[in-house]
């Protein structure tokens, strides 16, 4: 492109037709009012109105279409030439250039205009020319409107037919400041935008906070893939006809108040409307999870026909496929899908939990969820979404992590989101009237309870992230050795917010609260995982547990013994409370761990029990917890309350088998049985 020379040049008119179909890089035809006054890329697929009208819900139309004058004049200096037909009839609009758009290696790109306007610049100092330039992409909730006139048009991320937004992280292959300053397209081989850049966040140099971008991607994946998805769904549907709906009430009246992971409105919308858009992976979760409390629910009728195992690995099937354009349905259908019923015949946790819940991290990370959406130009009902769902990706990673002991994938610099609130996790909890015969009665308004969980247990594994980072991995436990005072008195501190959380912790959602008949019974996952993180943190109090420190009344063992043992006197009481209706409760897929972790830390304080005294006081907590396991057991008469059960069970049950000996003859110095 040349600048034009001091002689005025002609310029060269091109005959337009307002309405015929426009890409985005054609001058033939002018662009319609808004986008001309917004300086934006008019784009019409077939006939009006244009992407950016239809999002809108406007018309659509240009007033220089019969007179075919020219839309505006700029300098004289500034007039561009055209490199269309010079038969044509109208004035190329001098207010535009062309500027090459920024692109991935091997992608054919072409060019794009962007405005030849000196940019403002905010309070901030920033760049703000950008602003008049972004791209509208329709709304998250019907009725929503932009933001600002001025600024991007951005009002969700999620409701873009056929279109995927994922995060522009700050190491992506163009810088976001950039990307503040310069509209950027990728095109396909047919003129078409294959990719685009929306702007959510500005950002603000004053408070040193980044834009942020997301690449907004055209949904389009190999043939196969496709096929393969809808072959899934069709199959799946099958399997669980006539009995889907059924399962969709069971799953909200049974799961989803222990776990509110599901955006409950806007599925059972979607799915009333046109379940087929809802991606298979959630509803086959949805099903999978519903089906688990068929038998005992005493409103259902008939008979399940499919194999449960069956059902979900055909989900996880779909979900594979889904990994290509992740959104906030994918997230949702991780965190269901790891709590997929265990095999029957598990005795340690099967490390596929902790490899799927680093999917689901990797997933949150492309949408986005990690960052602090509260600034961002959305709607607020999807930035309540988006706060809600890291969280529990959070919660998940953690306790994943501790199945294995490995160290998290979750760092605490790797996110910015703030803690949810109860407004967030409220959100889309009330269903609308018009979906009421979708779901029980007690699922149809907000529940303080549900969401008290949920916000519970984000608090909690907050503590157990800093009890992990401070004593349990490799680093932290060498460090500690070396300097045993420090790493006490950080113990404590820790010690001090789990007594916090459990004196401030709300009624609803302990195992006493008895309002109605039944009322506690979600409530049994939350306090399991409070007597997880007692475990951890009285491990990490007394270690090194090693046998000379029983016999050093000055070593931690022995001095935070006694304590342990009043604590985990609650825990056997937590056990004997649990009722039938409690057992078979949702607990989710963490709560096997968290009961076998409880177990061996009885038998722990049984070994290491310094005096005698102390060895009977620890045999007693296990003869109190052996008891209430038989009981549950002669109970579990389903596939998920014998699963979560039985690891903890067979450990205490071949500790029994031993304990006569090891209490009549004792052990040598090294701890061996003789």
């Amino acid at each position: 492109m040349e600048q034009s020379t001091p002689q005025r040049r002609r310029s060269f008119k091109i005959k337009t037709k307002f309405g015929s179909a426009r890409q985005w890089r054609s001058r033939k035809n002018p662009p319609c009012d808004a986008c001309r006054r917004r300086k934006t890329a008019c784009i019409i697929e077939t006939s009006p109105p244009c992407r950016f009208c239809q999002s809108k819900s406007q018309v659509c139309k240009s007033t220089d279409v019969e007179t075919g004058g020219p839309s505006r004049r700029g300098p004289r200096d500034t007039i561009v030439e055209s490199d269309h037909d010079t038969t044509d009839s109208t004035v190329v609009d001098s207010s535009y250039i062309t500027i090459p758009t920024f692109a991935s290696p091997g992608i054919e790109v072409d060019s794009i205009a962007a405005p030849l306007t000196a940019p403002t610049v905010s309070p901030s100092g920033r760049s703000a020319s950008v602003a008049a330039s972004q791209t509208s992409v329709g709304g998250y909730l019907p009725n929503s409107t932009p933001l600002s006139d001025n600024g991007p048009v951005v009002d969700t991320l999620e409701d873009n037919e056929n279109r995927t937004a994922h995060s522009v992280g700050l190491a992506g292959e163009q810088d976001t400041d950039l990307l503040a300053s310069f509209r950027s397209f990728i095109t396909n081989e047919r003129d078409g935008v294959s990719a685009d850049v929306i702007q959510a966040f500005a950002g603000d140099l004053d408070v040193t906070a980044f834009p942020i971008h997301f690449n907004l991607l055209t949904d389009e994946f190999q043939p196969a893939d496709d096929a393969a998805k809808n072959t899934i769904s069709d199959t799946i549907e099958r399997m669980v006809s006539p009995h889907a709906s059924t399962l969709v009430r069971l799953f909200f009246k049974h799961v989803h108040p222990v776990y509110c992971v599901v955006s409950k409105g806007r599925f059972l919308k979607a799915y009333a409307e046109e379940k087929g858009k809802i991606p298979t992976s959630l509803r086959g979760a949805i099903y999978g999870l519903g089906s688990m409390y068929w038998q005992h629910d005493p409103d259902v009728e008939g008979t399940l026909h499919f194999d449960l195992h069956n059902l979900f690995e055909k989900a996880q099937s779909s979900l594979q496929r889904e990994f290509h354009a992740p959104d906030l349905w994918t997230i949702q259908a991780c965190l269901l899908l790891l709590y997929e019923r265990p095999a029957d015949n598990a005795t340690i946790e099967t490390p596929r939990t902790w490899v799927f819940s680093s999917h689901t991290v990797a997933c949150a990370h492309m949408v986005g969820l990690h960052r602090d959406c509260t600034a961002w130009h959305l709607v607020p009902g999807e930035k309540n979404l988006r706060k809600k769902l890291w969280w529990a990706t959070y919660t998940s990673d953690i306790w994943s992590s501790v199945c294995h002991g490995n160290p998290p994938v979750v760092y605490p610099a790797s996110f910015t989101t703030p803690p949810p609130v109860m407004e967030d996790l409220a959100f889309d909890e009330d269903v609308p009237v018009d979906f009421h015969d979708m779901v029980d009665v007690s699922s149809r308004a907000a529940e303080i309870s549900t969401s008290a969980r949920f916000l519970e247990m984000v608090k909690l594994s907050r503590i157990l992230h800093e009890l992990i980072d401070s004593s349990f991995l490799d680093s932290s436990y060498h460090q500690s050795i070396l300097q045993p005072q420090v790493r006490e008195a950080k113990l404590l501190n820790i010690r001090q917010e789990l007594e916090n959380w459990s004196s401030l912790v709300p009624n609803c959602v302990t195992m006493a609260y008895n309002e109605q008949r039944d009322a506690s019974r979600n409530n049994g996952p939350l306090n399991l995982a409070y007597f997880a993180v007692q475990a951890l943190l009285f491990r990490a109090l007394m270690s090194p547990a090693r046998m000379p420190a029983k016999s050093d009344p000055n070593s931690s063992l022995c001095r935070y013994f006694d304590l342990a043992v009043i604590e985990f006197r609650k825990f056997t009481l937590f056990m004997h409370n649990i009722t039938r209706t409690t057992l078979h409760a949702f607990w989710g897929g963490h709560a096997r761990s968290q009961l076998t972790l409880c177990g061996n830390f009885l038998i722990y304080l049984f070994l290491l029990a310094p005096s005698p005294d102390q060895v009977h006081a620890a045999f007693e907590l296990l003869g109190s917890f052996h008891e209430s396991l038989q009981r549950l057991r002669e109970w579990a008469d389903d596939d998920p309350s014998l699963a979560l059960l039985r690891p903890v069970a067979l450990r205490i049950d071949s500790f029994f088998l031993h304990a006569a000996r090891i209490m009549r003859n004792g052990m040598d110095s090294q701890g061996i049985v003789s």
